[in-house]
């Protein structure tokens, strides 16, 4: 146990000082885990009635999200990701943007690059498309981390708004057992996928076919 802590106490102080302004909220039991911690580096102010906080990345509810809430475009602002009583896992999922609505998704910046840090001693920079759909990064080797920091390095810029905001995050246990126990099979997550409209100002045209030849 020491030995992990102190892996992560030196790729964290690499990666930069730690915020004492943490925001932080926690998910109860599941399937997979005892309870997982999200903290955040920052969030966004409560506006219109809706609230940005940690706890948007993993309730469920595709129509909210974390948002970041300093000044520019929030590179170098992180999630910390703390699991307990989980199995090994090798791949995180995301949901990019805010998910309300076609018009919130463009109009806030998205993730595109993250470095990923665990207490295992692994680091990964890793890029997400420009879409609400679910995304994957993988992790080279299947291990119990126990604690993953996400740090945003670059973004998607938002047609209005500056503010980078996330829809969902998690750790893919279900890939994992499905890796590990390969005859067992792995019930679906409930999947809606979101209607994918193209960015502002881009065109989209479709062209006639040609007519096939008489037999």
């Amino acid at each position: 146990m020491k030995k992990r802590v102190s892996i992560l106490a030196l790729l964290l102080a690499a990666s930069g000082p730690l915020s004492a302004a943490e925001i932080c909220a926690t998910m109860g039991a599941t399937q997979f885990v005892d309870s997982e911690q999200y903290c955040v580096s920052s969030v966004l102010a409560p506006q219109a009635g809706n609230r940005y906080g940690p706890e948007n990345l993993f309730d469920g509810d595709r129509s909210t999200a974390w948002c970041e809430g300093v000044q520019g475009t929030g590179a170098g602002q992180y999630i910390t990701l703390t699991i307990n009583g989980a199995p090994q896992f090798s791949r995180l999922i995301f949901e990019n943007g805010y998910g309300k609505s076609q018009a919130a998704y463009w109009e806030n910046a998205r993730i595109r690059t993250v470095e990923v840090l665990t207490d295992t001693g692994i680091r990964v920079v890793g890029h997400l498309p420009d879409s609400p759909l679910e995304s994957y990064i993988d992790l080279p080797r299947l291990l119990n981390h126990r604690q993953v920091r996400i740090t945003i390095l670059d973004v998607y810029p938002g047609t209005r708004y500056s503010d980078t905001c996330l829809s969902a995050l998690a750790a893919d246990f279900e890939a994992a057992e499905q890796m590990m126990n390969p005859m067992v099979p792995v019930m679906p997550r409930p999947y809606s996928p979101p209607t994918i409209v193209p960015a502002p100002g881009s065109v989209s045209t479709i062209e006639d076919l040609p007519d096939l030849p008489p037999n």
